[in-house]
């Protein structure tokens, strides 16, 4: 199978970094280090440019073959494993950190049964900012934001914004919607926080039609070699980007919507 040409740009959604024959629920969100590293310099190879979210989404520019890495949740793993992978590359990318988590483990994906994970301490996500890695929300507490009440959900969007910005010392402009969970209410809250970027788990290709409160995503899972990668970018090309999507509660950790 001949690789697309690059056309639109990639937002790519991982998760974490290791084995996926680890005791988990949720195996397809971890990415062995090899295969990371396959992906991106295929993805160089071909004549995508690396960038962090927030320069692919805010320059249209880098809407016809520019490619963002992003990470959901903010796990320790991605500090060890994917970070070096990243700098020798000299790809960028974004994080998407659940404040609450920092220093801690995954509480959310503890509650429904997943084995705890060590996230990324205040130091790790110091250093992460000073090398160039764009740090983004995942909001306050990994919450279903569709559910809040509209002050619930203001906390979870500003307060989160809030925190990270005087931990890194710059403006935290993208956000990452918990469990790929998102409405109109959730999108213009996000807006009036002062988020620029969003994105979503709605699979698709970004270009000068996308909304940036509402940006399509490629899954990335554990056996995504470099000929299924280019496949899901085919996919991804030709597929209409989807309008809301909120997943049920029993399709959270399944084959769709993992953020």
């Amino acid at each position: 199978m001949t690789p697309p040409t690059p056309r639109s740009s990639l937002v790519l959604m991982y998760h974490r970094m290791g084995n996926p024959f680890v005791r988990t629920i949720v195996r397809q969100q971890y990415t062995i280090p090899m295969i990371f590293r396959m992906q991106l310099a295929a993805l160089v190879h071909r004549g995508y440019h690396g960038v962090t979210l927030a320069d692919l989404a805010g320059d249209p520019v880098q809407l016809t073959d520019h490619f963002a890495v992003t990470f959901d949740d903010g796990f320790e793993s991605v500090y060890r494993m994917a970070f070096p992978i990243l700098t020798a590359l000299q790809v960028p990318a974004t994080i998407f950190v659940v404040v609450a988590g920092i220093g801690k483990t995954n509480e959310w994906d503890v509650r429904i049964g997943d084995a705890p994970n060590r996230m990324l301490s205040t130091a790790q996500i110091h250093e992460l900012a000073a090398a160039g890695i764009e740090i983004g929300s995942h909001t306050m507490t990994h919450a279903q934001l569709p559910e809040l009440s509209d002050a619930e959900l203001r906390a979870e969007l500003v307060d989160s914004k809030h925190a990270l910005e005087d931990l890194v010392q710059r403006p935290v402009v993208s956000l990452a919607y918990p469990y790929g969970a998102w409405d109109r209410r959730v999108r213009d809250a996000s807006a009036d926080a002062g988020y620029l970027y969003g994105v979503t788990t709605n699979r698709g290709v970004v270009n000068l039609r996308s909304d940036n409160l509402s940006l399509p995503r490629i899954n990335i899972r554990w056996n995504t070699f470099t000929p299924l990668l280019f496949r899901k970018i085919r996919r991804a090309t030709n597929e209409p980007e989807m309008e809301f999507r909120i997943p049920p509660l029993e399709t959270r950790y399944s084959r769709k919507g993992q953020a």
